[in-house]
């Protein structure tokens, strides 16, 4: 693999800019749906949000020569990114297909939440991300394993939390993009 230095480590801006652009196309979604009264609309810009979300995902464990991502050369790490980005694409992209069932919340809840906390977990022990960029990762899978595990009734959570969440979630993603975006090696 090609040697990483400041002007090829490439995951900030490509997967930074994916998790910021999806995060805020996603918030906009929810915004159409539940406050401008466009469900439709709504629903197909958090499609399109949540499939940039889980490419800008992809790109951060994988950078752009395949061994410079946020994890480094750690292929558990890019296992961890690549399982949350999975995990967005079948939460979002399955019910279309019309599957479901129990299964289907739990499938989720292990990619997207377990896959961020060992991709963080990863990316904090590599040194790669630098200042606040090395935490936001954690920051990103508490909020989905808390959110998940409310959206699909595993814990109880009340209607305001679970609404408060709901603009939450996106928010926190956008913001990682952000921070991932300004990281400077």
């Amino acid at each position: 693999m090609t040697t990483v230095d400041k002007d090829t480590a490439n995951w900030r801006l490509y997967g930074g800019g994916g998790l910021l652009v999806g995060g805020l196309l996603w918030l906009v979604a929810i915004i159409l749906a539940a406050l401008a009264g466009m469900p439709d609309v709504g629903r197909w810009v958090g499609i399109i949000g949540v499939v940039v979300v889980a490419i800008g995902f992809a790109l951060v464990g994988w950078g752009q020569t395949g061994s410079n991502g946020a994890v480094g050369n750690s292929m558990l790490g890019k296992v961890g990114l690549w399982a949350a980005a999975l995990g967005f694409l079948v939460w979002y992209l399955v019910p279309l297909l019309g599957v479901g069932g129990d299964w289907f919340g739990w499938l989720v809840i292990v990619l997207v939440g377990l896959g961020s906390l060992i991709a963080a977990i990863v990316i904090m022990q590599k040194d790669v991300a630098r200042g606040l960029a090395k935490w936001m990762m954690f920051l990103v899978a508490i909020v989905a394993i808390v959110y998940l595990l409310g959206t699909f009734g595993v814990i109880a959570l009340g209607a305001d939390v679970m609404s408060i969440l709901t603009y939450v979630f996106p928010a926190v993603i956008a913001l990682t993009g952000l921070v991932y975006i300004l990281n400077k090696k």
